[in-house]
């Protein structure tokens, strides 16, 4: 049967108004999938947490950020890897794409975080908490990588 450690998220260099994100991680076969197709979806999302001052438009749960893509052939793409289990054992991955970091900012704005004195707010980008969902199907199995935290990611 099929499994998947837990994935990694990795924030990189920004430039151009967008921003590297890297998921990786293993993805585990045994003798009864030699032969078999599987599917592997990435997608990012914006973690709403409990404590985080969200703006009025933000709803509390969780934002779809972006859902990776692959090439069919052509002009063709579709949400998933095509993963042909070759032998049984370990099945590395690492996928980036360069996001934008508008989406990155899944809770935009500002927020007071102190006073400099008594007339000088402290003002700092509302922080943001990226993670990544990778679900790897014919029997769907589903990881969900640690939250990445900064302030405007």
């Amino acid at each position: 049967m099929a499994t998947l450690n837990t994935p990694t998220i990795t924030l990189g260099a920004t430039a151009a108004g967008k921003r590297d994100v890297t998921v990786a991680g293993t993805m585990t076969f045994d003798a009864s999938d030699v032969g078999k197709t599987y599917r592997l979806e990435i997608e990012l999302y914006g973690e709403d947490l409990a404590g985080d001052q969200l703006p009025a438009s933000d709803g509390g749960s969780d934002d779809l950020i972006s859902t990776y893509m692959w090439p069919v052939g052509g002009l063709l793409i579709r949400p998933y890897k095509a993963v042909t289990v070759l032998a049984a054992g370990n099945v590395s991955y690492s996928e980036k794409r360069a996001i934008d970091t508008g989406k990155l900012d899944e809770d935009s704005g500002t927020v007071v975080v102190g006073w400099a004195d008594i007339n000088t707010p402290i003002i700092m980008p509302r922080a943001d908490e990226v993670y990544a969902r990778v679900t790897l199907g014919a029997s769907p199995t589903t990881k969900r990588s640690a939250t990445q935290a900064g302030f405007g990611v």
